[in-house]
């Protein structure tokens, strides 16, 4: 029997798989620093050990890489890494579905365009860069391509009386359930799970909006429930336990990004038009100036393409425009450093106007002479492809060993029972991943220092080491570090990390020492 396959699910295979076997070709071999992912080591280790990660806890995040640690490849950290590249391929997918969905008819120029929208998004350098390693922004793009395509799936769903999605039908309800987990992943999914609420309700008869005001938001906060992982995490006490957050104020610290409120629209003006600069910059570097034009082209003679009964798909196209938006003026105001990662919703919803761009001047090429238009996909595919090669030495993560050598040195030379200070998120998170995860050198006590100012944090120490002694009070100067230096000095070894790049690091410590006085 021969098996038949249609011409959009062959795409989507071929989508499948040239991204698998780029983003496998480049993913880190295990934790890593490369694209700015210090953050793994907590990310992973919080995942191995069950515990609460850096606020907001990502619970989702945690909880799905834990089932990823069980697979049978790598160490813990290239498992977790492995479970970005999946969220990534899975994300360009949607973008293809996406794309193909909008499109009316069958014809190729609907799966050309919608297969160089894909492959577009998972070859941007932003994309790509957090595919291969250990971050929340895969799973992040993943919901809110999922989520995307729900706002699609409602828009035509709804019958000509305007009924209510909500009249026995499990799938809303599992929507408004994926929506709900999509909170626990990262809080910025927060823009588009709104949307979705407000979208679902617009479309629903008059009669019957605040009832589906009322169902979706249970069921969304049935899904949000994921939170609830915290407080039960926190109570086993695990060594990373960020908040302690099995008590309500700890509880609300986490999940309300405490630490963090004062980035979120927190750039000083003066630095506003430079970082509009670099939004424009970073969008060109993500398509080039022809993924750019023809982004553009998509959204502006969307009408051009999309199908004339199709009136709350073009209102779809346009409300993406302003959630891209939302987002970038989110990303341009939070005020550190790598805020750039939060922009890649608006790549992802850029890359959907790229398909449009593409079907449009595919269809109008068509018109005209059959072979120009083959050759007009021809010279798409060629960019993406030049693009691809580009963007690999840039984002290639699979020769970065730093931090699992770093890690190795520090524990390799730490004496025997030390305690060992840290002082940044990628000597700690490192360490903690060998010392928590790993394992490895368990007659090391590692102590954060930037963390130590937490009465949450001086806490799980006594419980993580009940050797310790950890002060009640700060020393001079509200110096925590010099308190608990002083309470341990003559018990045992106090050593202090390096980074190997620090400017104050001329002779490329990774670890100092002072011996205790016993």
């Amino acid at each position: 029997m021969c098996l038949k396959v249609s011409p959009n699910g062959l795409a989507a295979g071929a989508i499948v798989l040239i991204l698998s076997v780029a983003y496998a070709c480049t993913l880190a071999p295990g934790l890593t620093w490369a694209n700015h992912g210090s953050d793994g080591g907590d990310l992973v280790t919080a995942a191995a050990v069950l515990g609460v990660a850096h606020p907001t806890g990502y619970p989702t995040y945690v909880l799905l890489s834990r089932l990823f640690q069980s697979l049978p490849a790598g160490d813990l950290a290239y498992r977790t890494n492995l479970f970005s590249a999946f969220c990534a391929v899975f994300t360009a997918l949607w973008v293809f579905v996406i794309v193909r969905g909008l499109l009316p008819g069958r014809d190729w120029t609907t799966t050309t365009a919608a297969s160089i929208a894909a492959l577009g998004f998972g070859f941007s350098p932003l994309t790509w860069s957090q595919a291969v390693i250990t971050e929340v922004y895969s799973l992040n793009a993943w919901f809110t391509a999922v989520i995307l395509l729900f706002l699609l799936w409602e828009g035509w769903q709804p019958s000509p009386s305007g009924a209510s999605p909500w009249g026995g039908r499990w799938p809303a309800r599992c929507m408004a359930l994926v929506v709900g987990l999509s909170l626990g992943n990262h809080l910025t999914i927060a823009l588009p799970a709104a949307v979705w609420v407000g979208w679902g309700v617009f479309h629903a008869r008059p009669g019957q909006r605040w009832r589906d005001l009322g169902q979706r938001l249970v069921w969304v906060g049935l899904g949000s429930l994921v939170y609830l992982a915290l407080p039960l995490c926190a109570a086993a006490h695990p060594p990373v336990n960020w908040g302690r957050a099995d008590t309500w104020e700890g509880f609300w610290w986490v999940v309300s990004a405490q630490p963090y409120r004062e980035l979120a629209f927190g750039l000083p003006p003066m630095f506003l038009a430079s970082r509009v600069q670099a939004w424009a910059t970073l969008l060109v570097q993500q398509f080039g100036w022809a993924g750019v034009a023809v982004g553009c082209t998509g959204l502006l003679y969307a009408d051009r393409v999309l199908p004339p009964e199709g009136r709350s798909v073009r209102g779809w196209v346009w409300l993406t425009a302003a959630m891209a938006v939302l987002f970038s003026l989110f990303a341009m105001t939070y005020n550190t450093a790598d805020s750039y990662a939060y922009l890649i919703p608006v790549s992802l919803i850029f890359a959907i106007w790229v398909g449009l761009g593409c079907a449009w001047l595919l269809k109008l090429a068509a018109r005209w002479n059959l072979w120009g238009a083959l050759l007009l996909a021809a010279v798409a595919f060629v960019l993406v492809a030049w693009k691809a090669r580009a963007t690999t030495p840039l984002v290639d993560a699979s020769r970065d060993s730093r931090a699992a050598t770093y890690a190795a040195r520090v524990l390799t030379l730490a004496p025997t029972g030390a305690i060992v200070f840290t002082s940044s998120d990628r000597d700690t998170f490192s360490l903690w991943y060998a010392h928590y995860a790993l394992g490895h050198r368990p007659d090391l006590s590692l102590v954060a220092g930037p963390l130590l100012k937490f009465a949450w944090y001086r806490e799980n120490l006594r419980v993580t080491y009940p050797r310790l002694h950890i002060p009640e009070r700060p020393g001079p100067n509200g110096n925590w570090r010099e308190a608990v230096t002083e309470a341990h000095r003559r018990r045992f070894p106090i050593c202090q990390t390096f980074l190997e790049d620090d400017d104050h690091n001329d002779d490329d410590r990774v670890i100092g020492c002072d011996a205790s006085d016993e």
